[in-house]
This record gives C-alpha cells, structure tokens and sequence, in this order.
C-alpha cells in the first residue's frame, strides 16, 4: 500500500516556517509600537517651557522570550530624576505636566493590531 504524504510534508514545512517567522514579525510590531511612544512621548516633552525637560532622552528595549515579545520604554537612567519631576511632579510640587502612561496606553491598540496584522500575514 502507498501512501502520499506530500501534503502532509508541505504543510509541515510551512508549520516549520511559520514557527521561525512568528517571533522576528511580532517582535518587529512591539518594536514598531515601541518606536510610536518613544515618538509621542519625546514630542510632548519638546513642548516643555522647561529647557532640562526638553533634553530628557527615551529609549526603549525589546525583550523577547520564547513566544513572548515586550518593550521596556523609559528615560536614560541618567535623567531619572528629572524626569520623575517633569512626569509625575516633585515632592513640593510642582512638575507632572508631561504625560508617560498615557501615551503608551493610546499606542496599545495600534499596537495590537501591528501584532495581529504580523500573525495574519504568515
């Protein structure tokens, strides 16, 4: 008895592809996300009347672990103070006029769908 198993090979080796693409096409979403708040939040921190708070640098890392694929976006350690005071206020007032949060929260849907829009296209 033969059995063709060509179909079954075909679909294994797209399987095996799809494996090795799905976390280089979501990584580059959460990257791209990552690049958008970087984006937001530097501008916002430009329209500062403050001059030290318009020089805060952002950056932002992606980590990837297994299937799970994050973005870890902060000012430079070097500017952590400065930039609790222009995001969250100082301890006598003041400051906290800069948003941080919220621009990542207005990027999560955009973002999801980046992802999405990675998963759909394997």
């Amino acid at each position: 008895m033969h059995i063709d198993s060509h179909e079954l090979d075909e679909l294994a080796r797209k399987l095996t592809v799809a494996s090795v693409r799905a976390p280089i096409k979501a990584a580059n979403a959460v990257k791209k996300g990552a690049q958008n708040i970087k984006t937001a939040v530097k501008a916002d921190l430009a329209s500062s009347s403050h001059s030290n708070f318009r020089r805060i640098p952002i950056a932002y890392e992606i980590k990837v672990d297994g299937l799970r694929v994050e973005a870890d976006i902060a000012p430079v350690k070097t500017a952590g103070g400065l930039a609790n005071i222009a995001f969250f206020g100082g301890a006598h007032g003041g400051g906290g006029t800069h948003r941080f949060y919220e621009h990542g929260e207005q990027e999560f849907e955009t973002t999801a769908r980046y992802v999405e829009e990675a998963g759909t296209s394997l």
